[in-house]
């Protein structure tokens, strides 16, 4: 690896996945977060990619998922990109795209797709500068589910 790259995120990047998304607004502890590793890491219709800075300092993550709906092809939809603030604009989100964008050709699907908040119009040049297109705009609701009780 150079003194930037990327490789496969493992159990032990908990910590610092969880600060870089605390950067972006989305806090969770770093528990919460290997949990959620935990999981995502064994899945393999899921790839989680971290961007390396020298001496081995994460800058960043992406996480893509594979998803077949009855109404569209099969893809990869990003469902997270990251990269620390410190660490932007040196094409670290770039080359992570791609990267996903090579896995998910390597496992049969036929397109990339992404969902950004509303707000971050930065973003949204970011992506239509790797060739991703507007196609639509939506509302996201959600239902938390209580537990099942015995």
């Amino acid at each position: 690896m150079n003194s930037t790259g990327s490789r496969v995120a493992e159990a032990s990047d908990a910590e610092a996945i969880a600060a870089l998304s605390a950067e972006l607004g989305y806090p969770a502890d770093p528990k919460t977060t290997a949990a959620r590793l935990s999981r995502i890491l064994k899945d393999p219709s899921h790839h989680l990619l971290v961007a390396v800075q020298a001496p081995g300092e994460i800058a960043g993550w992406i996480h893509g998922f594979l998803t077949q709906l009855v109404e569209s092809d099969y893809r990869v939809e990003i469902g997270g990109l990251i990269i620390g603030q410190r660490f932007q604009r040196r094409g670290l989100g770039t080359m992570l795209v791609r990267q996903l964008q090579q896995w998910g050709q390597s496992q049969g699907a036929v397109e990339v797709s992404v969902r950004c908040q509303i707000k971050r119009a930065e973003a949204h040049g970011f992506y239509q500068s790797l060739g991703f297109q507007l196609t639509k705009t939506q509302h996201v609701f959600r239902c938390r589910l209580r537990p099942i009780q015995d």
